[in-house]
Formats: structure tokens, C-alpha cells, sequence
């Protein structure tokens, strides 16, 4: 087992399981039906329309927020052990976790809740309803993927630059 030296990679891969955890639990709304709570998510995303928005948050959550968080720290291990355990930088490594984290969340909650307004409405037959509902959304979703794009860049800035400092 390799250890981990670094408190970087375990920073990112206890998100990883947090952000698992989450996954979880937006998975097990889906079975609130069977049990009575009619959120009619399945039918939110067969519905399509405004619905996908919840599709989208739902699967970038997975890949962003389990995957992604897991492979930055792999990425962080990777970078530290082939550098005698040190980055370039400390501070841009809390920038890029801090930022991503947010962005994360609050880009995919953001188009979930979004889509799940929306596709609501729509299988209520409110259509002429949803666009003001869920317009709303759209900036601050953007607002979050910028502020994860900065994180990226900070991130692999970093990366990139603790890997070509090694002697």
C-alpha cells in the first residue's frame, strides 16, 4: 500500500467519499416513489424538457464530484511522490480544492434543483411556467463553472509545475 505523505490526495479523496456519499443519497430519491413520496423523478427525466437539467446534475455530480475528486488526488499523490513529497505550492493546492468543491456542488445541485422545478411543472402542465422557474438558475450555474475552471487552472498550474520541478 502506498502511503500517503501528502495531506493534498487525502484532502481530495476524503471529498471523493464525501461527494460518494452524496451520490448515494441523490440516488436513493429515486426510490421515494416505491414508498409512497411522489417526487416522480423517473418521470421528471423520461419527460425530458427542463427535466434533463436534473438528468445533467445528477450525472456531472457523479463524474465530477466522485470521479473527479478521486482523481485529482491520485493526481496530487502522483505529483508529490515524484517531487519528494512537496508541491509547488500549498496555496494554489487549497484554491483548487476549495473551488472545485464549491463549483461542484453548486453547479450539479443547482441544475438538479433547477431541472427538477422544471420537469415538475411540466408533468403538471404548467409548461408556460418552467422558463421563468428555472431562468433564474442559468448565472449562478455559470457563476459555478467559472469558478471551477479557475480551480482547474490553478490546480493543473500546480501540478504541472511541481512535476517540472523535479531534479
Amino acid at each position: 500500500m502506498i502511503a500517503m505523505e501528502n495531506t493534498w490526495p487525502r484532502r481530495f479523496m476524503v471529498a471523493a467519499v464525501i461527494h460518494g456519499v452524496g451520490v448515494a443519497a441523490w440516488s436513493g430519491l429515486f426510490l421515494l416513489d416505491g414508498i409512497g413520496i411522489p417526487l416522480n423523478l423517473s418521470r421528471i427525466i423520461a419527460g425530458g424538457g427542463a427535466g434533463t437539467w436534473f438528468t445533467v446534475g445528477y450525472l456531472l455530480y457523479m463524474v465530477t464530484g466522485f470521479l473527479g475528486m478521486t482523481a485529482q488526488g491520485v493526481l496530487y499523490q502522483y505529483a508529490a511522490s515524484h517531487n519528494e513529497g512537496g508541491l509547488h505550492s500549498d496555496r494554489l493546492a487549497l484554491v483548487h480544492f476549495a473551488l472545485m468543491n464549491v463549483a461542484v456542488v453548486g453547479a450539479t445541485w443547482l441544475l438538479g434543483y433547477a431541472g427538477y422545478v422544471g420537469g415538475s411543472l411540466t408533468l403538471a402542465d404548467r409548461v408556460s411556467e418552467v422558463h421563468e422557474a428555472i431562468v433564474g438558475y442559468v448565472n449562478p450555474v455559470g457563476v459555478c463553472i467559472l469558478v471551477g475552471v479557475v480551480a482547474a487552472l490553478a490546480g493543473a498550474y500546480n501540478l504541472l509545475m511541481t512535476l517540472w520541478n523535479v531534479e
